[in-house]
């Protein structure tokens, strides 16, 4: 059956609509791990001191980001929230609540519920839970997720509670300018700290989600 240039025409631009659609804003596979993810270990931080700082502008902002510690996280996602209004949103698009350790086991998904709001993590726990407040504290955090570029950005988006993750990075401080204001929003250096301040400003430069690797 032949076609015609005005049918060819139609059904190129179907194709191309179809791969706008479903191509445009997919990370880009960059690896694959094979082996299982270990969820079981408490995250690696080390001094990490850097004479390079990044620079990130937007409309009305100025921003100077300093790693202060390498980090690396392997842990199960039990809370997403996205933001983007603000500075902080444009700095910090995503919070991903982790959890590590016994928390990260199947089993004990009955004994704790957890829950984010406007930039804080939550959790509650049941009397029966085999886990007493300062297990939790030091095996669960709160991280602004800081994506080092925009595939690490669209990897996180697929981000789902319940997926094994491994992120790497820095955790940093950030000093800057926002509609000629001072701005200044720093990271924890613990994982035993709790309230204002406690949670990890992560600069995330590369992401493995289950068995995909993103950089």
């Amino acid at each position: 059956m032949k076609m015609n240039r005005k049918q060819f025409l139609w059904l190129l631009s179907i194709i191309l609509f179809f791969h706008f659609l479903f191509g445009c804003d997919r990370p880009k596979l960059t690896g694959v791990g094979s082996d299982k993810i270990d969820t079981s270990q408490d995250p690696v931080q080390t001094f990490y001191r850097s004479d390079e700082p990044i620079i990130r502008e937007f409309k009305n902002g100025h921003f100077t980001i300093t790693p202060v510690a390498e980090y690396k996280i392997s842990g199960m996602v039990v809370g997403k929230e996205t933001y983007s209004s603000d500075w902080e949103g444009k700095i910090s698009p995503v919070d991903l609540a982790i959890v590590w350790g016994r928390l990260a086991e199947p089993e004990y998904d009955r004994f704790i519920t957890y829950s984010q709001r406007n930039r804080w993590y939550f959790y509650k726990y049941k009397q029966e839970s085999p886990f007493d407040n300062s297990y939790i504290i030091s095996h669960s955090g709160n991280h602004h997720i800081i994506p080092a570029n925009e595939n690490i950005h669209e990897a996180i988006k697929t981000i789902k509670k319940k997926d094994e993750v491994i992120l790497e990075g820095f955790l940093v401080n950030v000093k800057g300018t926002y509609k000629n204001q001072p701005v200044t929003w720093n990271t924890s250096l613990s994982r035993t700290d709790t309230g204002n301040g406690s949670c990890e400003l992560f600069y995330v430069s590369k992401a493995r989600i289950d068995t995909k690797v993103y950089e």
